[in-house]
């Protein structure tokens, strides 16, 4: 870490161009290549939707697996008896040739649209079952003509029918394609949000321009090469949609915090009187190595989603991960290069001598001319703000009061117990909901009240019943499946099957040895007797339909897909934590070559998520506070991201208790007193980890503005997760637990020391005489040996 900290402040303007062309590059490379195009891949390997899905395709049938939304037409006055303003013409005109619409067919009351090279005509019978019964509602089926299609597609064909609406015909659009199709876009962006967040804390942090500015170009950095890789990676594997926002919220968050632990050692070696460049270079040897450690423990928790068999996840995990470890390589290159530019100035005016301007600051504010208008207007401001700073900095250096987190320590190593037991009943309490989570795939009902799909789906509801929502099928392949007797034998045995509504049932043959059975539940696509009936359908009710073996009958549709992708995560989840868990373990065992402060760090890891989980599951579930913020009613969590948060989660959770560890092990080293060490270290990383920790809640808070279930869930989900780590888990529990054991904290079996490498977080410095407790405000305490 030495020598890579002389390499980057030795040639810093190399790395600062080396840098610059590398994003640049990035970006050119992805812009030829066409852009970002986002896949998602459902695949699940072993199950009865899959099977159906590889036989469609291997029969040339895939569209009958393509997506499609749906289209609801409201008569406002009067009845839906015939064709509306020349609907069909009016809709064929509208999106038929359209470029970026990629329709298909618009199945209608009235006839079909066939979207053609040729004239688009209505060549089909009409679909008077598409009526409701009071002929005030109408379906109109819209079918893609790709599997996968754009992100942007759904928003193209919004844009071209929503003009079909009239004073007399409301038309409203639901189905997943359609989801988040008409969300309002934010007057200020998440990612903009989370830099003004970031500036202000920062600003108060800091109280110097440059060293706030600084944890911020190096976020900035990652981000820009991060997303123009996962635009490239797109090219390569199936990327989900959302991964770009995931990147973007990690980076944001996690590339400042990297920068703000490296910025705030480097500010307290220049105190110490270290030159710039040695100040730096001991920055980069302890905060440094701790940055790095954290980074990977995020990566490889990230990357554990690829055991989970899901190709879905995959480009989650590969893209996620390129993003964090880009913010590590710019925390450690690309920082102290800057740092080293910025010199003195990196400390306020108040804690630096007054030195001759320095021609470099100036240079490297030019390189970045839309930063210098804000520069200068924040100049002005603390040059008009001096005589207030002046005061309080004159009051600080006179006081003789301990500092805030010198006091908070203090009090924790007096009464360990009290806050160890009240931080353990407050998450205890909020992982109470967790243990009633249901895993699925929630429905446009959990859509915001003011969304089309959601009024969508309400007028369906009440024209055509909860059901008539959900989407499944029956494909029977083989030789008796365009046999009448057999079909109808399936259909009645279908009809028998309670919580299937018997007017739904239609059957189609499609191929010689392919037909397809059409049905829907009598309850919602997302209640947990859709999914009952999937299993029930494949366990019991058609297994005497198929006892040959020649024909075989498959439960198919997007209901059941979801249904299965749930069943398939969630029997994985338990070998996912248990490994993600596992392997932090050992790496944090054999870093701090301590089994108690490892089993301490996982344990308190799965006390926090599991207060986490419960959060979301009150906010997300049961729908407390969900409308407020605009994330509609409650409903089951979807399956991917209980792993997903787990493994952001898990990571970001190590970040902060290898900081606050690393900085606890450096103290124990020297004084060989654990109780000093556990004080020592936590007044001294407390303000840095909750600082970092409330950027974080602000970055992810703001993705709410977002677009999209997903993300927003992510983003609360996160933010409640950092407040609970950084305001009780690192500085009440886990010290707590730390004072109580003693030097029990760091027992490591002699056995296990010489089987396992040497690995150090903490750079061998020289040896120094510890801190006196009196300087830093903290009664002595004695050196109490724990009897294991």
């Amino acid at each position: 870490m030495k020598a890579l900290s002389r390499f980057a402040i030795k040639h810093r303007w190399w790395v600062i161009i080396g840098w610059i062309a590398a994003i640049a590059l990035i970006q050119v490379l992805s812009s030829s290549a066409g852009g970002a195009r986002y896949k998602d891949d459902l695949k699940m390997p072993g199950t009865d939707s899959q099977s159906a899905a590889d036989l469609l395709a291997k029969a040339h049938l895939a569209q009958q697996s393509n997506p499609t939304g749906t289209l609801v037409l409201h008569a406002r006055t009067g009845t839906l008896t015939s064709e509306p303003d020349g609907f069909i013409q009016r809709a064929d005109k509208a999106v038929c040739g359209v470029k970026d619409a990629h329709i298909a067919t618009i199945t209608t009351p009235w006839g079909q649209v066939a979207c053609t090279p040729a004239d688009g005509k209505s060549d089909a019978a009409p679909r008077p079952d598409l009526i409701s019964r009071d002929k005030k509602t109408a379906i109109v089926e819209v079918a893609y003509n790709e599997a996968k299609p754009a992100d942007t597609t759904p928003k193209v064909v919004y844009d071209h029918l929503k003009t079909l609406r009239s004073h007399t015909l409301q038309i409203e659009f639901t189905g997943d394609s359609f989801d988040s199709v008409d969300a309002p876009t934010p007057v200020v962006s998440p990612q903009v949000l989370g830099f003004l967040a970031a500036f202000v804390i920062l600003a108060l942090v800091f109280r110097t321009f440059g060293a706030t500015l600084l944890p911020m170009i190096s976020a900035a950095a990652a981000l820009g090469s991060g997303l123009g890789l996962i635009a490239l990676l797109t090219h390569v594997m199936p990327v989900t949609d959302f991964t770009s926002a995931l990147a973007e919220l990690m980076v944001i968050g996690v590339g400042i915090d990297y920068a703000l632990f490296i910025v705030t050692r480097h500010r307290r070696n220049l105190l110490k009187g270290m030159s710039v460049e040695e100040s730096i270079t001991a920055a980069l040897s302890t905060a440094g190595r701790a940055v790095l450690f954290a980074g990977i423990t995020v990566c490889i928790a990230v990357l554990g989603l690829c055991a989970l068999g899901a190709g879905f996840l995959y480009g989650v995990a590969v893209g996620t991960a390129i993003a964090v470890s880009l913010t590590m390589l710019a925390s450690l290159t690309l920082l102290p290069a800057m740092l080293s530019l910025l010199g003195r100035r990196a400390l306020p005016r108040s804690q630096r001598e007054e030195l001759p301007s320095d021609k470099r600051v100036k240079l490297l504010l030019c390189v970045i001319p839309p930063l210098c208008v804000l520069f200068w207007a924040l100049y002005l401001l603390q040059w008009a703000l001096r005589p207030v700073t002046a005061r309080l900095a004159a009051r600080r250096a006179t006081s003789t009061r301990p500092l805030l987190w010198t006091r908070w320590a203090t009090l924790v190593q007096r009464r360990s117990v009290i806050a160890g037991v009240l931080a353990a009943v407050i998450l205890t309490v909020l992982a109470l909901p967790f243990f009633s989570m249901r895993i699925g795939h929630p429905d446009q009902s959990n859509t915001p009240a003011s969304s089309t799909s959601r009024k969508g789906y309400e007028l369906i509801q009440e024209a055509y019943g909860q059901g008539y929502n959900s989407n499944l099928q029956l494909v029977v392949a083989g030789p008796r499946a365009t046999d009448k007797t057999y079909l109808n034998t399936v259909t009645d045995t279908l009809t028998a099957v309670p919580n299937v509504n018997k007017s739904s049932i239609t059957a189609l043959p499609i191929s010689k040895d392919i037909a397809l059975v059409a049905f829907k539940s009598i309850s919602s696509p997302q209640d947990a007797k859709t999914v009952d009936l999937v299993d029930h359908l494949r366990d019991t009710a058609l297994k005497p339909l198929h006892p040959d073996g020649n024909t075989k009958i498959y439960v198919y549709g997007e209901t059941a897909m979801f249904a299965d992708f749930s069943a398939s995560l969630s029997s994985k989840m338990i070998y996912f934590i248990l490994a993600v868990v596992g392997l932090s373990f050992l790496l944090l065992m054999v870093a701090f070559r301590s089994v108690v402060v490892a089993l301490t760090a996982a344990a308190m890891n799965l006390l926090a998520a599991g207060a986490s989980f419960g959060a979301i599951v009150a906010v997300f579930q049961w729908g407390w506070l969900s409308e407020p913020l605009g994330l509609g009613a409650g409903g089951p969590i979807e399956a991917f991201l209980p792993v997903l948060f787990f493994a952001i989660l898990f990571g970001l959770s190590m970040d902060y208790q290898v900081f606050l560890v690393s900085r606890i092990h450096e103290e124990w080293v020297r004084s060989r007193n654990s109780h000093r060490a556990v004080t020592v270290g936590l007044s001294e990383t407390g303000g840095i980890i909750t600082a970092a920790g409330l950027i974080m809640i602000l970055v992810f808070s703001g993705f709410l503005l977002g677009n999209g279930l997903t993300i927003k869930l992510l983003g609360l989900g996160l933010a409640l997760a950092v407040f609970l780590d950084a305001f009780i888990v690192r500085p009440m529990l886990v010290p707590a637990l730390m004072q109580w054991l003693g030097n029990a904290n760091w027992w490591y079996p002699a056995w296990l020391d010489k089987i396992t490498p040497h690995v150090t977080i903490e750079a061998h410095e020289e040896p120094g005489s510890p801190v006196p407790a009196d300087a830093l405000g903290l009664r002595r305490v004695p050196d109490k040996v724990s009897e294991l």
